[in-house]
Parts: structure tokens; C-alpha cells; sequence
């Protein structure tokens, strides 16, 4: 367990300078604007081990909790918005979910390396 929380906490946190270098070069050095980039880059590996520590018997601090509520919802409506692609109703109403994700993910991306952190420590 102290392995895997230990080596959770170091994948989070090369996922997320990754992403930052990648959001960085894509910006300054191609002058392409690669921000959405990031979400993926450093959001695909959270939610595996988000996923991966909702398993686990430990207990959960309130960060974790706060990530999980509003996490989860952003990978669901993609989801959803991916297999209802033509049906406007549908893709609008989880459109919004994700256009205000937008601003709060990274956010919540810093909060659980901390979360990370703080259980590695301990």
C-alpha cells in the first residue's frame, strides 16, 4: 500500500509538469493553443488512480471526496456526449458540465497531487 500511494504520488505529479511543458511549448514554441491537451494528459491518469484508491480500504480524506464529486461527473458527460454526439437535447445539457469543468479540472487536479501528497506523507 505505502508503495503504491508513494508511486501514485511521483505518476501524478510528472503527469502534471508533463502536461504544463506540453501546454507551454504548444503556446510558445508551435504557436498552437494545445490546452486541452493538459485535461487529458494529466486528467486520464487521475481518474485511473482515483478509480484504483475508491478500491483500496483506506480511509478517505474530504480533498478525495471533493475530487470524486466533481470529477466524475466531467468523465460521464464525455461519455455521453461522445455516444449521444447527434442529439442535441442530450449533448447540450452535458455540453454546459463540461464547459464550466473547464475552468474548475485544473483546480481539482492540483488539489489531488496534494491529496496525493498528504497521504504519501502520512
Amino acid at each position: 500500500m505505502k508503495t503504491f500511494v508513494k508511486n501514485d504520488f511521483y505518476i501524478q505529479l510528472s503527469f502534471l509538469v508533463i502536461g504544463l511543458i506540453l501546454v507551454f511549448l504548444g503556446i510558445v514554441v508551435f504557436e498552437n493553443a494545445t490546452v486541452f491537451l493538459f485535461y487529458f494528459i494529466v486528467g486520464i491518469p487521475q481518474l485511473i488512480s482515483f478509480i484504483s484508491r475508491a478500491f483500496q480500504k483506506t480511509k478517505k480524506s474530504w480533498l478525495y471526496i471533493v475530487y470524486g464529486i466533481f470529477i466524475m461527473p466531467v468523465w460521464i458527460s464525455w461519455l455521453i456526449f461522445l455516444a449521444f454526439n447527434n442529439n442535441n437535447d442530450v449533448t447540450n445539457f452535458f455540453g454546459y458540465i463540461l464547459i464550466v469543468s473547464v475552468f474548475y479540472s485544473p483546480v481539482l487536479a492540483i488539489l489531488y497531487i496534494i491529496d496525493c501528497y498528504k497521504t504519501y506523507e502520512y
